[in-house]
């Protein structure tokens, strides 16, 4: 069982021209809650449900700081199984577990073979304008497959999820099939459909000018937080406002998943600004050297891409994805990458398709079924990906 991970935590890459969605958690006690209640997804949790049985001869913790080793080590054995493309090193993730909203000994768990690691699950939890909702992230070592765990760690994201008043979203790869028949098996309907799209720096770039008016701010070398952090934070979470999944990011946040990141690279990062320095657009590019070690290719990672609403329609998103690409070639770099809702409003997907990106792969999020229909996002099969083009 793989549940998406989207290279990089936040639960959004690229897109708004505005949004695309990237990351999740799950862990959770084990012991009953003090009464019977109702969570928001239509089940009932806490006592006097019994708490899901771990398969004999396996354990279970938290998951601590000084897990990212051997956290590492487990991802690596799942994505040659899975293939998913996504690479982590000790380094990436033990930033992970440093996660200031994270909740290690609620929202973590770390299902052990002796003292290995055999599967693993976090949540996380995002205010969103609906309500809150828990993401997941989990795995389970391919030899220990079919033995219950996957559905182990699913019934107690939903139990963390229910005593947190919270919906769950699983995000899962559309071609891993265990995990898929997980997902349905457990009643969850598909919800929502994600592109990983690729493009092949080889081929030449041909950059787009800057809408009139505005102008392009390099990031980097030599990122200046004190500078940016707050103007960029405050555009990408306007610029995400009512997208799938997304939620406001505090300024610690922020500067953890994004500009504070091992992976950022602000050299091929931008913004876009009026003349009196607002932001309007901005994307924040990414490199992960574990993806790197591992493929023998440099990729430039488009982690987020936002354009102010009021600015969109004005090509800001595809002139800045330009610049970045071009930079990106100067470096090096063999490729790029990102990811992108497909029912994204503000027509990213189309954005994304003429800068010549590609799809090399997809995943699908899944909803309970019992969800409230006022709390539920459309519902349907694979959508068309000819998105209108905006930004």
């Amino acid at each position: 069982m793989t549940i998406t991970r989207a290279q990089r935590r936040p639960t959004q890459h690229a897109c708004p021209l505005a949004a695309v969605g990237e990351p999740l958690t799950i862990a959770c006690s084990t012991a009953t809650s003090p009464g019977p209640r109702q969570g928001v997804d239509g089940r009932r949790y806490g006592s006097p449900v019994p708490p899901p049985v771990l398969p004999a001869a396996l354990q279970h913790r938290p998951m601590h700081p000084d897990d990212a080793p051997a956290w590492a080590d487990l991802l690596a054995v799942i994505e040659e199984v899975d293939g998913t493309g996504e690479h982590h090193s000790a380094a990436d993730l033990a930033r992970e577990l440093a996660d200031p909203d994270l909740d290690l000994d609620h929202d973590s768990v770390l299902v052990l073979d002796g003292g290995r690691p055999v599967a693993y699950q976090v949540l996380r939890l995002r205010a969103g304008p609906d309500g809150n909702v828990v993401h997941t992230d989990g795995g389970v070592h391919p030899a220990f497959r079919a033995r219950g765990l996957g559905s182990y760690l699913l019934d107690l994201a939903q139990r963390r999820a229910g005593d947190l008043d919270a919906g769950l979203q699983v995000r899962v790869p559309a071609h891993v099939a265990d995990a898929v028949a997980l997902a349905e098996g457990a009643g969850f309907v598909a919800a929502r459909w994600w592109s990983t799209l690729h493009r092949d720096l080889t081929r030449p770039v041909e950059p787009a000018p800057l809408a009139e008016g505005l102008e392009l701010h390099l990031l980097g070398p030599g990122y200046d937080a004190v500078r940016w952090d707050e103007p960029l934070r405050a555009a990408r979470n306007a610029s995400f406002t009512g997208h799938f999944g997304s939620a406001p990011e505090s300024a610690d946040t922020f500067a953890h998943h994004r500009t504070g990141s091992r992976a950022f690279r602000s050299e091929c990062s931008a913004a876009a600004c009026t003349p009196d320095g607002q932001v309007v657009g901005f994307l924040l590019a990414f490199e992960y050297d574990a993806r790197t070690a591992a493929t023998g290719n440099r990729d430039l990672y488009v982690m987020t891409v936002g354009t102010l609403e009021p600015w969109r329609g004005r090509g800001i998103g595809g002139a800045l994805l330009g610049h970045a690409l071009l930079r990106a070639q100067e470096q090096g770099f063999g490729s790029s990458s990102l990811t992108v809702d497909e029912e994204n409003a503000t027509g990213a997907l189309g954005v994304y398709t003429r800068a010549g990106y590609g799809v090399a792969s997809r995943a699908v999020t899944y909803v309970p079924t019992l969800w409230p229909a006022s709390r539920r996002f459309p519902v349907r099969e694979s959508p068309d990906s000819g998105a209108r083009v905006d930004g």
